[in-house]
């Protein structure tokens, strides 16, 4: 029996997203995976945590809730829209967890296709975490952000994360990244992902099937798509048509939004909407407004 401890961080915002997330990873989890999964949050209620507990009870899988303050984070910067202190929780985890010397970290815009139990028994031992590249580190960077502190080969995404944390804890690297939100902070854009990026600096590389954007899922042609612009310095074509027939799971970043707050949501997509429990369909007034203006 494989037991992966999984950590998803949210709050009150997201809960359509993440029950989904929880909901797809269990059906798709192998009949010898049990998911330990645990969500750091600042704001989540009671009565929601019992809605998310309902998902679970009859399943082999465990979920916990760990308050996190946000005061924690009272001096990073953050955006006013989707990025709040939120996105910083996942750099805890190391210190959080101090029970476990390796976790998984997942985002919670996402739909899952398979099981983490491949992923989770990779050797990671001499690197500090697992991650998936996505574009070539240079001052001519298309979509991230380039730090001379940075010294790594690629920019590695932060929505699927496997944790040394036995090395973590040795290496102290959560202070690391305290100390580049402060040193670094109002040139951060990804707050998160650039915070990793500069910190650490010995990644695993993680096949892009952790993660596929949904603009190189749903699209015929992977060509087309806008996050193609940047992923080729680092896939072939071949190597995204592979991710797209191996895929783990989808990950809901860039256009045309995030999949509950389309008028038109993706087939496998909507069926996990309509099959939320009514607790969970918690929708906010940006939810609403983005599906209004959205243009599928």
């Amino acid at each position: 029996m494989n037991k992966i401890p999984v950590v998803f961080t949210f709050d009150k915002r997201i809960i359509p997203g993440a029950a989904i997330a929880i909901q797809s990873m269990i059906d798709c989890a192998k009949p010898d995976t049990t998911y330990e999964m645990f969500v750091l949050h600042s704001d989540l209620s009671d009565k929601i945590i019992d809605s998310f507990n309902k998902l679970i009870e009859k399943t082999r899988h465990t979920l916990s809730f760990i308050y996190v303050d946000p005061k924690r984070f009272k001096d990073a910067p953050v955006s006013k829209g989707s990025w709040t202190e939120i996105v910083y929780y996942r750099l805890l985890i190391p210190e959080i967890f101090s029970q476990y010397d390796k976790m998984i970290y997942v985002d919670t815009d996402i739909l899952f296709k398979g099981d983490l139990s491949n992923a989770y028994n990779i050797d990671i031992s001499d690197y500090e975490c697992a991650a998936v590249p996505a574009e070539v580190n240079s001052p001519h960077m298309i979509c991230h952000n380039y730090f001379p502190e940075n010294t790594n080969k690629y920019i590695y995404l932060s929505s699927c994360l496997i944790f040394n944390i036995k090395r973590m804890r040795e290496e102290k690297t959560v202070e690391k990244f305290e100390r580049v939100i402060k040193e670094v902070n109002k040139r951060l854009k990804f707050f998160d992902l650039d915070t990793l990026n500069i910190a650490c600096h010995k990644f695993y590389p993680l096949p892009f099937s952790y993660g596929v954007f949904q603009s190189i899922f749903y699209n015929d042609d992977v060509t087309k798509a806008a996050e193609y612009k940047f992923l080729k310095g680092v896939y072939s074509i071949e190597d995204l048509e592979t991710a797209k027939k191996e895929v783990i799971f989808v990950h809901y970043a860039g256009d045309p939004g995030k999949p509950w707050r389309l008028k038109h949501p993706y087939e496998d997509y909507k069926e996990y909407m309509e099959k939320l429990p009514k607790d969970l369909r918690k929708y906010t007034f940006r939810d609403f407004r983005k599906r209004f203006f959205s243009k599928r």
